[in-house]
């Protein structure tokens, strides 16, 4: 696109508009039940996300304030006369953790969906005493592999790849979200604003469960998968008693 460009849509498919959250320049305006963007002239990778939304019209803007219909060469009315602001300012992010604000005018709240695509994942959470017993039958090579942590309910969760074939579930990480296996998010934000919007950084990561909680483990929380360290951790909960 040589113009700018103008998108209108309805309000329920607002989300949509997430992925362009950090788009530089883009302005946004709602009209009743209709919900209006502006932007620069695209490139062919804005183009093609521009495409994949459900607008109800794409339109180049003219001066002044002219807008004509996509693939059309006369103009078809003019844009508008409302208020514009940020898309970042209006299309907030809002987490689902608790301890955080409550609800945000314009905000979309994050939830986990199923997903057709496959990703390796990283992590697994199991139980302690299922991985005790794996590490008896298992040659240390193939433990070193892998680091763990525990907490004080039995629990256990496993880092690394490839990960034993054991019962518990899977997560893939993403940047320090990790999700469960064969689910997704929307709406689908960046990594990047995934990860602020849950507060992770460092070596944080957030254990994103399908009920929609948030578990948040640090780095040095992990060591060395080996025999007496497993053993240790399972004697250490009765040793307390």
């Amino acid at each position: 696109m040589n113009l700018p460009w103008v998108i209108c849509l309805a309000r329920p498919d607002m989300g949509s508009l997430a992925p362009l959250r950090l788009l530089a320049g883009a302005e946004v305006a709602e009209t009743g039940q209709m919900i209006w963007l502006r932007g620069r002239p695209a490139d062919e990778s804005l183009a093609a996300k521009l495409a994949a939304l459900p607008v109800s019209g794409r339109y180049e803007l003219l001066p002044p304030n002219q807008l004509r219909q996509s693939g059309q060469r006369v103009p078809c009315g003019y844009l508008p006369e409302v208020n514009w602001q940020p898309l970042n300012r209006w299309l907030r992010v809002e987490s689902p953790a608790p301890a955080l604000p409550g609800n945000i005018p314009s905000a979309i709240s994050l939830h986990l969906v199923r997903s057709t695509q496959e990703h390796t994942p990283e992590l697994l959470l199991t139980s302690l005493e299922t991985f005790k017993q794996h590490v008896r039958t298992t040659a240390q090579v193939r433990l070193a592999r892998l680091q763990f942590a525990a907490d004080g309910h039995g629990n256990l969760l496993v880092r690394g790849t490839p990960l034993p074939s054991l019962p518990g579930q899977r997560f893939v990480l993403y940047q320090g979200v990790a999700v469960p296996a064969g689910f997704t998010w929307e709406p689908l934000v960046g990594v990047e604003v995934l990860a602020r919007a849950f507060g992770i950084s460092g070596d944080t990561i957030a254990l994103w469960h399908e009920d929609g909680s948030l578990t948040r483990l640090h780095g040095e929380q992990f060591i060395p998968v080996t025999r007496s360290a497993v053993v240790a951790t399972g004697q250490a909960p009765a040793e307390s008693r």
